[in-house]
Parts: structure tokens; C-alpha cells; sequence
């Protein structure tokens, strides 16, 4: 079976880890798959050991001419419709494929237009992304399928922070989506209450300048400067250290996003074993139940920033990480989610 996989740009983004984190355990034998980005923005180098081709190409012509000389049986786009109106100009006799990761109500506009008639199947990553794609688009097979954790991120025991500070983690861009200016706040809020904690905001290298710099005026006028810790970049390979860091220093983990179709983040500080806290949204809610976490709305209540220093510091801490972590080994592993993947296309 031939299958092509594309996304618009490949970046060292959220696609990018979910795609090589599924295709770890894939059959290469039984699925000859190859990729297709229209444009690289530094993320090919996460494909290197990838067995298939990995085609870089942003015209029109020369993807349809791709797609007719390799036959292939399933084409699938994520997130975009540019591949799709290619594949309606040609004669393709194969089953099209839709991957919908993306919650922005803008980015979700395209569902409604004629090009997604050519749609055989959708693949999403959570049940809320179901019931989100589903209230866009009537008939369609949907299928969901998980995002994969890297068998390389691990909980690290000997990672010590050296200081006697507990770390409040956050990771992810620095852009309104994920909802920065929320995690500040609560980091003010949690400071008065435990002089101890210290707050890591990793990531955001590639956010846009206007953003950063109102990011690092709000740290100024909150009093900040020696609680927060900005590290605008970190290896995907370095990050078990950071996650584990956290753990072992009594922190936690905080996402403050407004929306997610997943969370990936929050799966990969669970299984190194970092208590999370997350907002009650999107399919946050699905991650972090049955003793997980913490899940909680209108997170800058003073009665919600009460609960997360009593959850960090909370006697139940171990039972709560060995949950989580079995939770995600059990249903996010490679190998349960390239299975999962491969059953998906053997069903089209």
C-alpha cells in the first residue's frame, strides 16, 4: 500500500513530532509511505531516519505530476485544502484522506467548502476534535488517533535541580493561543503563596517579535525578573531533562492554553513523571482525569490559584504521577498509536 502524507510547512513543530513519532512502528514493508511539505522551515532534519521519501514542493504542477507518476493508493492532508484542490484537478481513482488538528475557528473554515465533497475519511486527534469537525461536516468517516510520546522521553531520577526551588513549568510558542499572559498571572499569584516556586517558560524562540517583547513588559510590571526563567529554545532531545527537572523539584507542569485538539505537551510531562495542571478545555479535559491532574476553569480565581498550591504541594503526589504516567504508556505509546494508524488505512 502507497501513501502520501502532506502538511504545508515543516517545521520543528506539534505535526512534525506526531508524525515521526507514528510512523516509528509503521510496517515499511507492508506501507510504503512518503511525506510531502511545501515548504521547510527547518524541520527536515526530524525526518532523517525515515525510511520513505520526503518531498519538498510548493507548485501545483509538480505535485499532481508526483502524485499520478507514484500511484498512490491514500493521500492524506493535514490541516490545509491546497492539497486537496490539486487531487479534484486530477484524475486520482485513490481514497483522500483529512487530518484536523487545528481548534482556531479560522483555520477550520475551509471544512465547509465544496473541495471537502472529494473526502473519503478524517482522522483527528481526541474525541472533542471529533465533536468539534463534526459539527462542520455531516456523513465523513472519522477516525481518531492519538498523538504518539517518543519512546526517548523518559523520566530522568538523577536530574536534580540543584537549588532548593520547586520549577513551575510552561511550554509552547509565545502567541495568544496559548495563552502566556494567563500563566504570568498565575505565576504572581503562586509566588505570594510559596517563595520557593520558580517558574521555566520554555520555547518561543520563533514567536513574533511584538508578542515577545509585550511578554517580557509583563514580567517587568508584575515583578518577575528573578522568578521567571525565559528559554526561548531547547532540543526535543533535552527535553525528558527539563520535564524530569520539574518533577524532582516538587514543581509541576502548567498549560494555560485557550484551546487544544490534544495536548502534547501534557502527555510528554506526565510520562517524566511532572504533576500537570491544565485549563479545562478542549480535549485537556479528556488527558487529565481519574486522578491524572488537575483540571480546572477560570484558572485565575483566587480559589483555583489556592488549589494548585495545595495540588503541587499535595501528599498524593506520587500516586497521582504513576497514574498519569501509566496512562499515557498504555494509550500513547509508538507502537499502540502506529498500529492504531495502520488499522485506520487497512478500514479505507
Amino acid at each position: 500500500m502507497k501513501i502520501l502524507i502532506s502538511y504545508l510547512f515543516c517545521t520543528k513543530g506539534g505535526v512534525e513530532t506526531a508524525l515521526v513519532n507514528r510512523l516509528k512502528e509503521v510496517n515499511t514493508s507492508l506501507y510504503e509511505i512518503d511525506l510531502l511539505f511545501f515548504k521547510d522551515y527547518g524541520g527536515l532534519s526530524m525526518f532523517h531516519d525515515w525510511d520513505g521519501n520526503v518531498y519538498i514542493e510548493e507548485y501545483a504542477e509538480n505535485i499532481k505530476k508526483l502524485i499520478i507518476d507514484n500511484q498512490y493508493d491514500i493521500v492524506i492532508a493535514i490541516d490545509s485544502k491546497e492539497i486537496l484542490e490539486m487531487i479534484k484537478a486530477i484524475e486520482y481513482d485513490g481514497k483522500i484522506g483529512l487530518e484536523v488538528h487545528t481548534t482556531y475557528e479560522e483555520g477550520l473554515k475551509y471544512l465547509s467548502s465544496e473541495v471537502i465533497d472529494s473526502v473519503d475519511f478524517i482522522i483527528v486527534p481526541s474525541e472533542y476534535q471529533k465533536k468539534l469537525v463534526q459539527s462542520k461536516i455531516n456523513n465523513k468517516n472519522i477516525f481518531i488517533l492519538g498523538n504518539a510520546v517518543s519512546g526517548n522521553l523518559v523520566y530522568q531520577s538523577q536530574c536534580k535541580f540543584p537549588y532548593h526551588k520547586k520549577i513551575v513549568l510552561w511550554v509552547g510558542r509565545i502567541d495568544p493561543h496559548k495563552n502566556w499572559k494567563l500563566f504570568l498571572k498565575i505565576a504572581s499569584e503562586l509566588s505570594k503563596l510559596d517563595e520557593k516556586l520558580i517558574f521555566w517558560v520554555v520555547g518561543g524562540l520563533k514567536s513574533r517579535t511584538e508578542e515577545i517583547k509585550e511578554f517580557e513588559e509583563m514580567i517587568y510590571e508584575l515583578d518577575l525578573e528573578c522568578k521567571v526563567r525565559w528559554i526561548p529554545q531547547v532540543d526535543y532531545q533535552k527535553m525528558s531533562e527539563i520535564y524530569s527537572l520539574a518533577a524532582n523539584s516538587g514543581g509541576c507542569y502548567i498549560s494555560t492554553s485557550h484551546n487544544e485538539s490534544f495536548g502534547m505537551t501534557v502527555i510528554e510531562a506526565m510520562i517524566c513523571r511532572c504533576p500537570v495542571i491544565v485549563h479545562a478545555v478542549g480535549s485537556l479535559t479528556e488527558l487529565v482525569q481519574e486522578g491524572r491532574g488537575l483540571c480546572l476553569k477560570n484558572m485565575e480565581e483566587t480559589e483555583k490559584i489556592k488549589a494548585m498550591f495545595h495540588f503541587i504541594n499535595s501528599s498524593d503526589r506520587e500516586k497521582i504521577v504513576n497514574r498519569a504516567e501509566r496512562y499515557v504508556n498504555e494509550n500513547f505509546s509508538c507502537k499502540s498509536i502506529g498500529l492504531t494508524f495502520c488499522k485506520i488505512l487497512d478500514k479505507v
